[in-house]
């Protein structure tokens, strides 16, 4: 999957020797750390390096200093007191409430969609650096086509050859649309993609700190976080299993109604390729279990299966397995559209949910609604230019 950005309580640490990589913390040690300051005062210029010292020190800051820190930085600080904030938290370890915090207040910046849909995204953090086809964004239209409103939050590529802007900019799809055009999409589409620079203009003050610090950061993970349509469902892949626990229960932190944080074989999604670790969300907490595909009646490939190349190759593969073809990728198309279907209760269990998606997706049913989709965007497109 493509980042928008490129539990019990996790945290992104190189603890372990394991550099660059987010492991887990336990419950216990976080409490040892945690700073209860609730009552403290909103940041402000003053406060800032009082917060960067607290972290320097190892200790935690609740949601809310999070959430007004980050706030003041993006209107009244400067690059060297975001990196700061940035890197302190990625070498102490972040938290759900701290990550629960950022992603508030980039929420809370962002342009929103208005939409009367319980709409489901299909997404991952990206960084499994495998190559593969553009899963999730073939699966949102799968879902799309099996009854499912998929509010896709995506980018251009960072990482890959490839990303779900690029190659459904390719298929046709109008990408930069506002939230008027987006909602009618998803009234009339099933389905609608949000550009992530045209909804979080509050980016452009961490983009450049991202690109000199080239470290992984908070902003690696938010993405999936941070849909501008608030959707409470969702199929969130993430490119490690230690990484899990702190966006499972990030999310838990945010009111998600139901997810599926997933992890299978080296890629951020689920795959015919092998077993995968799921930590499911809801609002009463995160419980995690091991799925195959074989038990939804999708047979094995191997990885090389699934590779992809550049737009104009991927978006052929997609055409094909829309109008029908069959294979491993169409396999994993349907399946993370089944288990996005079952998350989202469009249908009742993970098996109808591969049923329904194999259906749509062998009928050229996804064709038709990717059709429809061009369609639908380009006009909208067309209009917002002529009133602009």
């Amino acid at each position: 999957m493509q980042s928008c950005f490129l539990s019990n309580r996790g945290v992104a640490s190189s603890v372990g020797g394991r550099s660059g990589v987010l492991a887990y913390r336990s419950p216990r040690l976080n409490e040892r750390r945690k700073v209860f300051a609730s009552a403290s005062p909103a940041p402000t210029a003053v406060r800032i390096p009082q917060i960067l010292e607290t972290l320097c020190e190892g200790k935690d800051l609740t949601r809310e200093d999070t959430e007004a820190c980050l706030e003041y930085l993006l209107e009244d600080g400067d690059e060297v007191q975001i990196a700061a904030l940035l890197v302190l938290l990625r070498a102490k370890g972040e938290t759900p409430e701290e990550i629960a915090g950022l992603a508030t207040t980039m929420k809370k910046k962002a342009t929103r969609v208005n939409t009367p849909h319980d709409v489901v995204d299909i997404v991952g953090t990206g960084g499994d650096s495998i190559g593969s086809i553009n899963i999730s964004t073939g699966s949102s239209v799968v879902a799309a086509a099996a009854g499912a409103k998929v509010a896709k939050h995506g980018n251009r590529s960072v990482s890959s050859l490839c990303g779900s802007a690029d190659v459904l900019e390719e298929l046709g799809v109008a990408i930069d649309l506002g939230p008027e055009s987006i909602s009618r999409c998803l009234d009339s589409a099933g389905v609608a993609f949000m550009f992530a620079p045209r909804y979080h203009p509050a980016m452009k003050a961490i983009v450049p700190v991202r690109r000199k610090l080239k470290v992984r950061t908070a902003f690696n993970i938010l993405g999936p976080m941070l849909n501008p349509a608030d959707a409470p469902y969702g199929l969130i892949g993430v490119y490690s299993t230690d990484l899990m626990p702190l966006m499972a229960n990030s999310l838990v932190q945010l009111g998600t109604k139901k997810a599926l944080v997933v992890h299978s074989m080296g890629l951020d999604e689920l795959t015919p390729i092998g077993p995968a670790d799921v930590m499911e969300v809801t609002p009463e907490g995160t419980k995690s279990y091991r799925l195959d595909a074989k038990d939804v009646g999708i047979p094995p490939c191997e990885v090389e299966d699934l590779k992809g190349g550049d737009r104009v190759l991927n978006a052929k593969i997609l055409r094909d397995v829309f109008g029908g073809a069959k294979g491993p990728i169409a396999d994993a198309l349907c399946l993370n559209a089944g288990y996005a279907l079952a998350s989202c209760g469009v249908a009742e269990n993970p098996i109808e949910g591969v049923a329904m998606a194999q259906e749509a997706q062998q009928s050229g049913k996804a064709g038709d609604v990717l059709s429809n989709w061009i369609d639908i965007s380009q006009k909208e497109k067309a209009g917002e230019l002529a009133t602009a």
